[in-house]
């Protein structure tokens, strides 16, 4: 038992370290820092989001603790994100959309009805978003000084506000049964 607690701990332990590295890179992405420190801290919490689930099933550690811990961390990472690249002009309203998708599905995930999360997850289209959002903000801590290439920027924050509006749609639609129930269990 105490090697097994040890195991989750790690894995709990990586997790954690992308909650710390995305409030770290927030607390320096306003103070006169190098790029590359920037770009370090920001990678390093990217690659914790792979390898804290990578650890997790190769270890067998999968808790529902676990689960919860590895949503917060990425909705946080991705928030962090939305708020470098609006003090950097980036539009605000495809930020927004994003922002907002993250904090719905965030609680739509930890709310479940009958054992299951309210809106369901799709690892297919939440890591392509991540991707989207998370390799704009290290493009964006690259390119920042040259305006052509904050314009690209701009223009895959759009698309990715399309799509994060497009899944909290299809997500809302397909679980609206659940929402129903959930709803109606209300006094």
């Amino acid at each position: 038992m105490h090697r097994l607690a040890s195991k989750v701990w790690l894995v709990q332990l990586i997790t954690i370290s992308r909650l710390c590295g995305g409030l770290i890179f927030a607390a320096l992405a306003f103070q006169p820092v190098r790029p590359a420190i920037l770009i370090a801290i920001y990678s390093t919490a990217i690659v914790t989001d792979l390898l804290d689930g990578y650890v997790a099933r190769r270890l067998h550690v999968i808790t529902y603790f676990g689960r919860v811990l590895d949503l917060i961390g990425d909705k946080s990472l991705t928030i962090i994100s939305v708020i470098y690249a609006a003090a950097c002009g980036i539009d605000l309203l495809p930020l927004a959309v994003i922002g907002t998708r993250e904090i719905t599905t965030l609680g739509g995930r930890i709310i479940t009805v009958d054992g299951t999360p309210l809106l369901p997850t799709s690892r297919l289209l939440g890591g392509l978003l991540a991707v989207m959002v998370w390799g704009n903000t290290l493009f964006l801590l690259l390119t920042k000084q040259d305006s052509r290439l904050v314009r690209v920027v701009n223009l895959i924050y759009w698309v990715a506000s399309l799509l994060s509006l497009l899944t909290l749609i299809h997500r809302i639609y397909s679980s609206f049964d659940r929402i129903k129930a959930a709803l109606s269990d209300e006094p």
